[in-house]
């Protein structure tokens, strides 16, 4: 018997209810006592399709909440890993000594307390995967789970709250509808594929611009499952998520994906197609080099943009966003490195004033030595011969000056002109067009952007973080007023 969809929920919606459960099942009085009977905090149970995203809902709150988090799949495990295995034990019964049957411990509850041990966590999320998938034989089992929260003999400890998933049926062929009984005893979440929820998500976690502006104009294609002669078409939130990141490494590494890698992420062959197509035309813009003539605020550039085809324009804001994130990357990175540089050469210095006759290559190496990150750590090495020569702070001020600091100032002084002028020449060539709001939105968007511009003492950061903080709701005078000032001056 299937149970009834009363309402069904987006992940966020779902995120949100599991966040509200941390907060009541884990509330204590006074005494420092759980409120809730562990009995009645009924476990929450997603049911939603394939990739959706209900894995990584649960960690996030986890994280978010300083519990530990432990995550199994249901389908992994039999009777015996679950609640142990028989083992004949001497007991009494009445004053008499029998064989009795005891179990040895449940392989979930013993990494629970691996984690606990590990973590020094006495709270945490078990997470069961594939609930409904469950064997025959394991269903007594998941029943005195929901009603006990125990597996078997073994309890589940105090402190530790219960989250159960699983796929309705029409996504997987192994899983069975919940019964009334079994759906009795949790709280049911039946989760839909929503792209707004997913988009708002996925916005600060440096998401590949092209699959962005696809999905903003395919949103049809974001979650696809449909039976056909051909077999099943699937598309899914984590396919396109990994994708980005793939094509993200691709880049990076000077290599080129084909519609054959394509489809090993988006499993349905019209989508792939259709986005493969989509990401040629960014490609081809790319190679072109109007990304660099539009960097360098060649005029140029304005006229190219605005003969572009309203899809060949997004490819275009696409590629310029990679680029400048990019940069944005980079810059943060040669940031970090030149922060961790300063800071041991701090150390350094201070040694050395406390004890005079200390040799700084010495001081040198050892900082070396625990240094993690690894282009500091090279900086440091690379001093050391210097020190050799010249034995001084002052010669390894002189080397810091010129492979760190300078080099940080370059690249944050070239991002901030390279964000000035696709500013200044999209606002002309993209006019009342909704690929300006994406350009801002993705520039506002970006983890690394948003540390540069928001969290640089920098002047002209900041006032380009204000020039491109864009609201959508804000009528195209406003804009023109708010941005109106380098336009002009093209």
């Amino acid at each position: 018997m299937r149970s009834q969809v009363i309402e069904s929920v987006t992940i966020a919606q779902a995120r949100k209810a599991i966040a509200q459960a941390v907060r009541v099942y884990f509330r204590k009085d006074r005494l420092g006592h759980y409120c809730m009977d562990r009995r009645r905090a009924r476990p929450l149970c997603l049911m939603g399709p394939a990739g959706v995203g209900k894995t990584e809902i649960v960690r996030q709150v986890a994280e978010e909440n300083g519990l530990a988090f432990l995550s199994y799949s249901i389908t992994h495990h039999t009777r015996q890993s679950i609640i142990g295995l028989p083992r004949l034990v001497q007991g009494e019964v009445d004053g008499k000594l029998c064989s009795m049957t005891e179990y040895t411990m449940s392989e979930i509850i013993a990494q629970v307390h691996r984690i606990m041990a590990e973590t020094g966590k006495r709270e945490g999320i078990l997470f069961l995967d594939e609930f409904n998938c469950a064997s025959e034989s394991l269903r007594p089992i998941m029943l005195q789970l929901l009603q006990d929260k125990s597996f078997g003999p073994h309890p589940i400890p105090d402190g530790w709250m219960l989250v159960l998933a699983g796929n309705p049926t029409e996504y997987n062929r192994s899983a069975t509808d919940l019964d009334a009984v079994t759906a009795d005893r949790m709280r049911v979440l039946h989760i839909q594929p929503d792209y707004a929820a997913w988009r708002a998500y996925m916005e600060h976690r440096d998401v590949h611009p092209v699959v962005l502006s696809y999905l903003d104009n395919h949103k049809d294609h974001f979650y696809v499952y449909r039976l056909d002669a051909s077999g099943t078409a699937l598309t899914t939130a984590r396919g396109w998520e990994d994708l980005s990141i793939m094509l993200t490494e691709l880049e990076l590494a000077g290599e080129t994906p084909d519609l054959a890698l394509v489809a090993q992420y988006i499993q349905a062959g019209d989508v792939a197609r259709s986005f493969f197509s989509y990401y040629t035309q960014y490609a081809a813009i790319i190679s072109s080099g109007l990304v660099e003539k539009t960097l360098n605020r060649e005029p140029a550039a304005v006229a190219a943009i605005r003969k572009m085809s309203f899809d060949r324009a997004w490819g275009m804001v696409s590629a310029l966003l990679r680029h400048v994130q990019s940069q944005a990357e980079d810059a943060l990175a040669l940031d970090t490195t030149t922060a961790v540089a300063f800071e041991a050469l701090s150390k350094i210095k201070a040694e050395l004033a406390e004890h005079p006759d200390t040799e700084l290559d010495q001081l040198l190496l050892k900082a070396a030595e625990t240094m993690e990150d690894r282009p500091a750590r090279q900086f440091l090495l690379d001093c050391v011969p210097l020190i050799t020569k010249k034995g001084t702070m002052a010669a390894l001020k002189a080397q810091f000056d010129q492979q760190l600091k300078e080099p940080r100032m370059k690249a944050y002084d070239q991002l901030a002109r390279q964000i000035s002028n696709l500013i200044s020449v999209c606002r002309k060539a993209l006019e009342d067009k909704p690929h300006l709001e994406f350009l801002f939105n993705g520039l506002c968007g970006s983890r690394a952007m948003t540390d540069i511009l928001a969290c640089s003492s920098d002047p002209q950061f900041r006032k380009l973080f204000q020039d491109i903080s864009f609201d959508p709701a804000a009528s195209a005078r406003e804009l023109e007023n708010q941005l109106g000032g380098t336009a002009s001056n093209m």
